[in-house]
């Protein structure tokens, strides 16, 4: 409906600058004031027109008006569309795609954001090309749809630095840090938001700086860091109150309710959460906002036990997420429907048990999808405290969100966590056969590190069950040898069979893994059992799952839910007890959403996930394992203790190969014992294990030179497997000249050993 005006489009130009400089005063009520009290009136086509009305939709958006916003700006659009694809009308479908993206209409303002990009692209605004992206980030970022959310965000970040535009850096920075703090990247949030936060006051944009505040507050609350948390929002506070910026209080009354009743602070989150409702509802009754705002409260009614009131509003709540395909909303809000049936069901109602069951279900489904790690974790969390699962499924859930914690370092939470998987591991009865608490299995996994002493704790209680298993890790961390060790928990008198699914051909994989029978193929001239087979009893370990072919991944994933293997050429099925053990160095879930890998066999696979930090990242553990390579290849007497100077080497070291280098490098020492004088291993992996890098305090040239020489022959000496006339060869010398270099250096002239 078009808006009339009491005199003509001369007076309308009029206004445009009166109305700017209140919008720039952010005097928003002001704006409002002067536009309701000039209608109705006289019609005004022109160009002036329809800016005035584009004040005004900014107007009532900056105040939360919604419905009005919309209004005004739709009749901007249909005037400023008379004159063209002018700068106006692209900035009138940024206002318009705000208010539509507040309102829930997340195709139709996909749309705006679209027209507006395209139309200041057509006008070369690289400015305003840049914000349209950034604002076309926020909509997929606020549909959880995050690989396109990064993808639009990172075009807009790159015009604006061929702009230097650092206020646009700044607020993409902010950007960055809440995607980050979605998908589970707590430690990135944090540092894209304090830069963020640092640029914003460089700048003096009080807003944006309270912003950044507000999503760094919420960062710490995820960390169960609450003091951190209210920290930040107080300092954002100040400045919300101060811009009268009205969408922010409500963001700001939120986190703090959720913060009260995360601390039991019933009564004060209550009155936080209702005025936050009272003034998202007076801004747009069914706004996203108020559908968030109503999902913490229907969270504090569960917790405190006000049933009704939490199902009514999970339910509008749940309506208005599903509207605007908020799968984060939908996911938290089927989560505390789910608990709400089974606190008012219990277990003994089959079908308010099966209802509630579902709901969980589908829960971790849509935040498995959505990506969002934090919501994920909590639903996995009230999964796991449920009695409407057994206690197998129960633990895997609560071992897939003690992963979460772990990784981001929360440790309230995952101290919580950590205490529920070892009450919930006490009260299983171990199966006959089984190794009990005071067994002493006949392998270990020497550490000294925190978080593998408690992947070590989990193993007894994995192996009373037969789920799968996934071991994450850079390549050399172990993964193998904590397979093996898992195997002789979990059943040390059957087979324990490994195959590098990387190393296999793709045509000869599926019949090593499934076996084939005579005559199947051409030059199958016998029965031959397969991989699966082989290990019945026992453990197969699938190393290298990420390089599993497509084709493969089905045939396994179907192995898995029947726990039965079809050899090629067969006509029947082969009944198999296997516990699948799978491990990979490749991003999975980067796999899955690129197509390369399976989703369902992923989720499948990841129910239980165990990931191996890198050797730098747990130095502890250097001297351990030190100690036991130089025992197993007698560089070391049983009364010997580690020489403090080599353990400070291994240690200064990064060892970017892990584990595995550790050792080679352990060989590499072996190799060389008998060569080195009285057994001199600490200059030798010095000056040849460390390529010289690790050197004396002040050393001057000619011992730099004489290291390096050192360094060379010592080398030389390896390559030619203590030959000292081949070694001199190699280094293209006389031999009186390698023999003379020996002798000063204090290298042994026996011969090393093959």
């Amino acid at each position: 409906m078009r808006t009339h005006w009491d005199t003509g489009s001369a007076s309308c130009a009029a206004e445009v600058p009166d109305l700017k400089a209140l919008l720039a005063k952010r005097d928003f009520a002001g704006v409002i004031d002067r536009y309701e009290a000039r209608r109705p009136g006289a019609d005004g086509d022109d160009i002036g027109a329809g800016e005035l009305h584009h004040l005004a939709a900014q107007a009532y958006a900056s105040r939360g008006n919604y419905p009005a916003a919309l209004r005004a700006a739709r009749t901007a659009q249909a005037l400023a569309s008379r004159v063209g694809d002018s700068l106006l009308l692209a900035e009138i479908f940024m206002t318009l795609g705000s208010a539509l993206l507040e309102t829930g209409e997340h195709a139709e303002a996909e749309r705006a954001y679209r027209d507006a990009e395209s139309i200041f692209r057509r006008n070369d605004c690289a400015e305003g090309q840049s914000r349209a992206l950034n604002h076309l980030a926020g909509l997929h970022f606020r549909r959880t749809d995050y690989r396109t959310a990064l993808a639009v965000l990172m075009d807009a970040v790159e015009i604006a630095r061929r702009l230097g535009d650092n206020r646009k850096l700044a607020y993409m920075m902010g950007n960055i840090g809440r995607l980050n703090t979605f998908i589970g990247d707590l430690g990135e949030a944090e540092k894209h938001l304090a830069v963020n936060i640092e640029l914003s006051s460089e700048l003096g944009d009080d807003l944006e700086a309270a912003r950044a505040r507000l999503s760094l507050g919420y960062v710490h609350l995820q960390r169960a860091e609450y003091d951190r948390a209210e920290s930040e929002w107080d300092k954002a506070y100040a400045s919300i109150v101060t811009l009268g910026a009205r969408k922010e209080e409500v963001i700001y009354l939120t986190y703090l309710g959720e913060l009260r009743y995360r601390t039991q602070d019933y009564d004060e989150s209550r009155a936080l959460l209702r005025r936050a409702l009272a003034m998202a509802e007076a801004d747009g009754a069914d706004s996203s906002m108020v559908g968030r705002v109503m999902r913490h409260l229907a969270e504090l009614y569960l917790r405190t036990g006000d049933f009704r009131s939490a199902g009514r509003l999970a339910a509008r709540a749940l309506t208005i997420a599903q509207r605007g395909g908020n799968k984060v909303e939908q996911g938290a809000l089927l989560r505390i429907q789910a608990q709400l049936d089974e606190s008012a069901h219990g277990t003994s109602d089959r079908s308010g048990a099966e209802e509630a069951v579902g709901r969980y279900l589908k829960a971790i489904d849509i935040l498995d999808e959505s990506g969002v790690r934090w919501e994920r974790a909590e639903a996995l969390v009230a999964a796991g405290s449920s009695r409407l699962f057994d206690q197998r499924k129960r633990l895997t859930y609560l071992l897939r969100a003690e992963e979460f914690y772990a990784r981001n370092r929360i440790t309230t939470r995952l101290q919580e966590v950590g205490r529920q998987i070892e009450r919930l591991g006490r009260s299983e009865a171990v199966a006959p056969g089984a190794p009990g608490p005071a067994d002493e299995p006949s392998r270990d996994f020497v550490t000294g590190c925190p978080e593998i002493e408690r992947i070590k704790r989990q193993l007894p209680m994995l192996a009373r069950s037969d789920l799968p298993i996934l071991i994450t890790g850079d390549t050399g961390v172990g993964k193998d040898h904590l397979a093996r060790y898992f195997h002789s928990l979990a059943r040390p008198n059957g087979p324990y069979v490994a195959i590098n699914c990387a190393s296999v051909p793709d045509t000869l994989l599926e019949s090593e893994l499934f076996g084939y029978r005579k005559g199947a193929f051409t030059g199958a001239d016998r029965n031959k059992p397969g991989l699966f087979q082989v290990a019945d009893g026992g453990v197969l370990l699938l190393d290298e799952i990420g390089d599993l072919p497509l084709a493969l991944q089905a045939k396994l994933l179907g192995v898995l839910e029947s726990r039965k293997v079809m050899p090629l050429g067969g006509s029947t099925e082969v009944a198999i007890d296997v516990i699948l053990v799978a491990a990979t160095n490749r991003n999975l879930e980067a796999m899955v959403e690129a197509g390369t890998f399976r989703r369902d066999l992923y989720y499948r696979l990841s129910g239980i996930t165990i990931h191996l930090p890198p050797l730098r990242e747990r130095k502890g553990d250097i001297p351990l394992l030190l100690d036991r390579f130089m025992r197993q290849r007698g560089l070391l007497r049983p009364e010997q203790k580690l020489p403090a100077e080599l353990v400070r080497h291994f240690v200064a070291y990064d060892w970017p190969g892990n584990i595995r280098e550790l050792d080679n490098m352990v060989r590499r020492m072996e190799v060389l014992a008998q060569s080195v004088a009285e057994g001199d291993l600490v200059e030798a992996a010095r000056s040849l294990l460390f390529g010289g890098k690790v050197e004396p305090e002040n050393g001057g040239l000619f011992q730099r030179v004489e290291q390096f020489e050192r360094q060379l022959i010592m080398e030389a000496l390896l390559a030619a497997r203590g030959n000292k006339s081949e070694a001199a060869r190699l280094l293209g010398i006389h031999e009186a000249t390698v023999r003379t270099k020996l002798k000063r250096y204090g290298i042994s002239p026996g011969r090393v050993p093959s």
